[in-house]
């Protein structure tokens, strides 16, 4: 009786495994109101230049009105040529930092085409930029 559950479970582990290698499917569209671009979010967006960067949101300023939100955000190489390959060389982890800070006010980014691909944690490690700029507007 045991074998057979152990035989089971084994079974059910090697039909899972390809799945966890595989990269999430990449949702068709984005949300146009920009809902979807939150701290953590690690997005794939068209580069007026070609290509597509893919870029993670390290934090959300909301700004007074007219300005409105402030994204804040790491940018990676190389580009890709899809979304779909975007999301497989995060998945990889085939990334390279290209500007570990940029900021970019919501309104410029919406029009752009992009798609959220995951979402993780910050590190304190990718914090870092962002914190010493907002230290040094301080002094």
């Amino acid at each position: 009786m045991r074998s057979i559950a152990l035989a089971a479970v084994c079974a059910g582990i090697l039909t899972l495994a390809p799945a966890c290698n595989r990269t999430p499917p990449v949702p068709e569209t984005s949300d146009p109101m920009g809902n979807d671009l939150v701290i953590g979010a690690v997005v794939a967006a068209t580069e007026q230049s070609g290509g597509i960067r893919v870029y993670k949101i390290i934090e959300v300023e909301d700004l007074p009105k007219p300005f409105g939100r402030d994204l804040h955000m790491i940018a990676y190489d190389p580009k890709a040529q899809s979304f779909e390959e975007a999301a497989e060389l995060r998945r990889k982890g085939n990334l390279t930092v290209a500007k570990d800070l940029m900021t970019v006010r919501l309104v410029y980014f919406l029009p752009r085409d992009h798609r959220v691909i995951s979402n993780e944690a910050v590190s304190d490690e990718e914090r870092a930029p962002y914190l010493r700029s907002v230290e040094s507007r301080q002094r």
